[in-house]
């Protein structure tokens, strides 16, 4: 090159726009504003700091002798999970309802970093559209509701697909990784296990087929450990090999083909629950993953991708058909990677299939913000309600210090499992905000109070007889 040609290029080089010559906006950058923008866009930055709590997830931030705080160790008998026991001891019982709160969404945050980290998307735009969509959950959402229980289950996703790659450096500390992250996912939360094989299975996409089908028998050795353990631990504790499954779960054990109708047909209608749920992401899944069959580029990894699928929709399938036991959508943590993983692998394919692999993304996307919204929404109105009747209790209590402070509910919602969900909620605010525990009023209390609700139907605290009396409403419609 020349002299004045050098000159010249050098020339233009100043010339150009500050964004032409500006480096690329780093990857880690690129997913925390993905993280933060689902924040903000669902709703999700009010639950973490005002959060609505479910009724059975309130035990879990209080200490031992708290009134409300449930037996944590027995539990175990009927839900095996050891290791929010563990949490709960160490942690749980010493922090509030925010925290835990926010332990749970960071926990959850940085497995979807670390799951969009695994997929290795080619380029910023997909790495932002990629976390964006696997962050906005319809399924994650609806656990949102117990960060008490789950943050344990929370930090062992998180753990485990950020420990994968050193783990993926030998054979044995991959099989230790893989035992020890299944294994501990089975003693918090079993769904969670799911997460860990599919993040595993995303990283050897490109290996033989000889060490899929390893890690697959690797993954399903490991899920079994992890039910010996708890059996064992059981066991030891309470006497018992195994779990007492609670009558109101409707347990069905598999003892006759009579069984093995029913509980398929069980399984069926979970099933399609499931896929009620996810919508149109589902349908948008399905033609990703026909069109990253017929890509060349990438029909290998559909494949495998599908052969992972299957296999965890079949475990799951089977711990229903054995025991009859009907989860519910929100344990089928498996569904949402799995909606957007066809179009994850189309981000690698041929330049049409990248282009729709970003569109399939951001549709699948917008059905997860608007599921988030709503779920969100209808909690939060809920929240609101009850926090008036708190307020109301206190202003009342404050006027009439020496009062008894009771619950009243009507009879026909009170012996319901949704009225006494509901109760728990609202006597778990009181405690939580105002420090007050009520108790259910006597059966000649409560006589006197529903002559006092006919006068005023629509009080939410009421004064009678020289008790504070909360009145518990009916159930909200989405419980």
């Amino acid at each position: 090159m020349t002299d004045t040609a050098h000159v010249e290029v050098e020339s233009a080089v100043r010339r150009r726009p500050p964004w032409v010559t500006r480096r690329a906006v780093p990857e880690w950058l690129v997913v925390l504003a993905a993280l933060g923008l689902a924040l903000v866009v669902t709703g999700a930055v009010l639950q973490v700091a005002h959060p609505f709590i479910r009724h059975d997830d309130w035990p879990f931030t209080l200490a031992r002798r708290e009134p409300g705080s449930a037996a944590q160790f027995s539990r175990n008998l009927y839900e095996g999970r050891w290791l929010n026991t563990v949490y709960w001891y160490v942690i749980g019982q010493r922090t509030s309802i925010v925290v835990a709160s926010t332990v749970f969404v960071v926990a959850y945050s940085a497995f979807v970093w670390g799951f969009v980290r695994a997929l290795a998307p080619p380029n910023r735009l997909s790495t932002f559209v990629l976390t964006f969509a696997v962050f906005v959950s319809a399924i994650w959402v609806r656990l949102v509701y117990w960060p008490g229980t789950l943050s344990a289950s929370m930090i062992v996703a998180a753990t485990a697909v950020w420990t994968l790659p050193w783990a993926r450096r030998r054979r044995w500390t991959l099989a230790v990784w893989m035992l020890l992250s299944v294994v501990l996912a089975v003693l918090s939360y079993p769904p969670v296990a799911a997460l860990v094989f599919l993040t595993f299975v995303v990283t050897e996409l490109d290996r033989s087929v000889r060490r899929l089908l390893v890690g697959a028998a690797g993954f399903v050795a490991a899920y079994g450990v992890g039910i010996l353990t708890v059996y064992a631990f059981n066991w030891l504790a309470f006497g018992t090999f195994g779990l007492t499954i609670s009558a109101w779960r409707r347990p069905n054990p598999l003892e006759s083909l009579d069984d093995l109708v029913t509980n398929l047909a069980r399984y069926g209608t979970q099933f399609a629950s499931l896929m009620g749920l996810l919508g149109w992401a589902a349908v948008v899944a399905v033609v990703c993953l026909v069109w990253a069959l017929v890509d060349a580029s990438t029909r290998r990894a559909a494949v495998v991708v599908l052969g992972a699928v299957l296999l965890v929709v079949g475990l799951e399938a089977g711990l229903t058909i054995y025991s009859g036991v009907v989860t519910g959508t929100r344990a089928s943590l498996w569904a949402w990677p799995a909606v957007c993983l066809p179009a994850a692998l189309l981000l690698k394919g041929i330049r049409p299939s990248r282009i729709a692999g970003v569109v399939a993304l951001a549709i699948i996307a917008v059905v997860g913000v608007l599921s988030w919204r709503t779920d969100l929404g209808e909690h939060r109105a809920t929240r609101d309600q009850y926090d008036v009747i708190v307020s109301d209790t206190a202003a009342v209590v404050g006027q009439h210090p020496d009062d008894a402070v009771v619950m009243w509910m009507e009879p026909r919602w009170k012996a319901t499992a949704q009225g006494t969900m509901t109760a728990v909620t609202v006597r778990s605010m009181l405690y939580d905000q105002q420090g007050l525990y009520p108790r259910w009023c006597a059966p000649a209390e409560c006589a006197a109070i529903a002559r006092a609700v006919q006068q005023d139907p629509h009080a939410d605290v009421l004064r009678v007889d020289g008790l504070t009396v909360v009145r518990i409403p009916r159930p909200p419609a989405w419980l």
